[in-house]
């Protein structure tokens, strides 16, 4: 756990299972991170899916940046070596600072019509200049 959270990243398990059955697993397996129960199956029908033979969330692992944009989905989750996996995920697509001649990190903003924009289709087709301003300070 400690080069995850080296990354400035925070781990949350999530399954199905209540609270009283994750403070049993996390004592017997001593993780480093909280579980979280989704007893409701809310969290599980958004992101992982459902088994549903067995009534379980599907096994997949989410990184998510500060920003709140997904950068990586782990639908083969390699349970021997998840934490090296994640800690090289985070490593490889999460970016931690900019610095000039560093790649942009993709993102998708909504302007005031409602229209989409994603960095990456501007790539190798035009230059994009953002200019941030802190506030709009007009009337409307």
């Amino acid at each position: 756990m400690s080069r995850i959270e080296g990354t400035d990243t925070v781990v949350l398990g999530i399954s199905v299972d209540d609270v009283q059955s994750h403070k049993k697993f996390q004592e017997a397996e001593k993780f480093g991170f909280s579980l979280l129960a989704d007893t409701e199956f809310a969290v599980s029908k958004v992101y992982s899916g459902i088994m549903e033979r067995f009534n379980a969330s599907n096994r997949v692992t989410f990184i998510i940046d500060k920003a709140g944009y997904i950068r990586v989905i782990d639908e083969n989750v390699d349970v021997a070596n998840h934490g090296t996996d994640v800690v090289k995920f985070v490593e490889e697509h999460v970016p931690s600072e900019l610095e000039v001649g560093q790649p942009a990190p993709d993102f998708i903003a909504v302007d005031q019509d409602g229209e989409r924009y994603q960095l990456s289709q501007f790539r190798g087709k035009q230059s994009v200049v953002l200019a941030f301003y802190p506030k709009d300070f007009t009337g409307g």
